[in-house]
């Protein structure tokens, strides 16, 4: 399991933790009770916030120092006999730092509405068990059930955006880390690059790809915008969640004058979605294809975290493509794992 993947899991498993200290209302709505499920809720959150910086951290650090080493061996393929290798000079802290302070930011604003949405389901099924059970006369333990029936019934929200539209914490914090990482990698490759003192760069060229990168693809820029030959580069990858694009040095001594000539030609073209209409229904049906493929992969996650002898994603998604008796048998192990789970709470 890769990193990403363990601290996608660590939000499945503090969103789970947080729906059974709802479930354990069903013990009691006392005052007393009440106020030991917040306090808990808080004492997960903190944990979360603790073990997510840590592995977000490192996740960003390795990504970075990646992009790095990547620069150095293609500039030593390239002819450079000597290449600054060190990450000490203060350009590289601050982009870390900053990269992280943006992931910090991002881990606290989802772990915060984690808990408030926690908090406020708490609050909302004791409200409901005291108003059923005065109004329509049952008991409150039966009205404190089917109030937590109804509000622990779908994942903790780890953020809601202007719209109303509300995530699922692991989701978003998925969102957040893989452009983060991207974002690290490609900035340590950018700074190795202005420690040697290149300043040309070459964004690649991905022949399936969305509206927004078709417009900044497979050009060379200007890191300082000193060379007014090409664009500056202002825009550096990613250039949204999930971009695959990277940067790479780009050396004119090492390029014929043909190829000059093509990449000045490329790099001023318009800044437009120059993509054809097959490209882009391609793009269109590979990113359902990417979706149905996150959805086995979150799947696998949860699954994994409760059965640990459960095979590796390959395997798991060969099975489930294909609905095998396997498949329906780790479904079925699953779904009685969850079940015991909730008869304990109860």
């Amino acid at each position: 399991m890769t990193k990403i993947e363990k601290l996608i899991q660590l939000y499945l498993e503090a969103g789970e933790e947080l729906l059974q200290q709802i479930r354990s209302l069903e013990d009691g709505t006392k005052r007393s009770r009440k106020q030991a499920i917040l306090r808990q809720i808080t004492a997960i959150i903190a944990k979360l916030q603790m073990e997510s910086l840590e592995l977000g951290t490192q996740i960003i650090e390795e990504s970075y120092l990646e992009g790095s080493e990547v620069t150095v061996e293609e500039l030593v393929q390239q002819g450079f006999e000597e290449v600054a290798t060190k990450l000490t000079s203060v350009i590289h802290e601050q982009a870390v730092q900053a990269i992280m302070d943006d992931v910090f930011y991002r881990i606290l604003e989802a772990t915060e509405h984690m808990e408030q949405d926690a908090k406020n389901r708490v609050e909302e099924a004791v409200r409901r068990a005291n108003e059923q059970s005065l109004v329509q006369g049952i008991s409150r333990r039966q009205a404190t059930k089917q109030a937590i029936a109804e509000l622990a019934n779908k994942g903790i929200t780890g953020i809601v955006y202007k719209n109303g539209t509300e995530m699922p914490a692991e989701k978003y914090m998925a969102n957040v880390i893989q452009y983060h990482q991207r974002k690290a990698h490609v900035d340590g490759a950018i700074n190795r690059m202005i420690d040697n003192n290149q300043d040309l760069v070459y964004v690649n060229l991905v022949g399936i790809t969305c509206e927004m990168c078709a417009k900044y693809q497979g050009r060379v820029y200007s890191i300082s915008g000193k060379d007014s030959r090409f664009p500056k580069l202002t825009q550096r990858p990613p250039f949204h969640g999930h971009c695959v694009h990277n940067a790479t040095p780009w050396v004119e001594e090492y390029h014929d004058e043909d190829e000059i000539e093509q990449a000045l030609k490329d790099s001023n073209l318009p800044f437009t979605d120059n993509r054809t209409e097959q490209n882009i229904k391609k793009y269109e049906q590979l990113q359902k294809e990417k979706s149905q493929k996150n959805e086995t992969r979150k799947q696998w996650i949860r699954y994994k975290s409760r059965m640990p002898d459960l095979p590796d994603l390959r395997t798991f998604a060969s099975h489930k493509a294909r609905n095998t008796k396997q498949y329906q048998e780790w479904m079925e192990d699953y779904r009685k794992f969850n079940l015991e789970i909730k008869k304990s709470n109860s």
